[in-house]
């Protein structure tokens, strides 16, 4: 599956080979959810320290009318200069919201307006692309308490990371 990013690069999971993707779904026109579901990621990977150049966090927006270029661009950097904004048609959304457990469905809200409801959680897919985790928590302890016994299963050496112990 292919997605643009905001400068209209075609991206593949494949772009990021050896890496584990941390994927979340969301517009950047969502009022609450989204500030905060991407404020918590980016917290866990402060947290993990040198782990999380292991881990490549992605967003995905449901709302690809609005979402794109330099509002794509902006939103993602305003959290994390490491965070990609992605975008594509509303099929190739549904059609990577669906493998991936993410429901999403536009909203009118009167007039021309409009909000997306959308499943708040985050999917950890291993460098092979063979599995994916489905994370439905929140709190940034916890997601990188999560990433960490992920990486751990698989091998990966997190000997620079001073602080892993305290989410063993």
């Amino acid at each position: 599956l292919a997605f643009v990013d905001a400068e209209g690069r075609i991206v593949r999971s494949t772009d990021f080979r050896g890496k584990w993707l941390l994927v979340t779904f969301g517009y950047t026109h969502c009022s609450d959810l989204c500030p905060t579901g991407l404020s918590a990621m980016v917290n866990a990977l402060d947290q993990i320290g040198p782990a999380a150049e292991h881990i490549q966090p992605l967003f995905v927006t449901v709302d690809p009318e609005r979402d794109k270029g330099a509002l794509l661009r902006s939103f993602t950097q305003a959290f994390d200069k490491r965070l990609i904004g992605l975008s594509g048609t509303v099929e190739q959304i549904r059609e990577a919201a669906a493998a991936l457990g993410v429901s999403f469905e536009r909203v009118a809200k009167g007039g021309a307006d409009y909000v997306v409801d959308h499943s708040s959680t985050y999917t950890l897919i291993v460098p092979a692309h063979s599995r994916a985790l489905v994370l439905r928590i929140a709190e940034p302890h916890m997601i990188a308490a999560r990433l960490i016994e992920e990486l751990t299963k698989t091998g990966v050496p997190l000997d620079k990371v001073g602080n892993v112990g305290a989410y063993r």
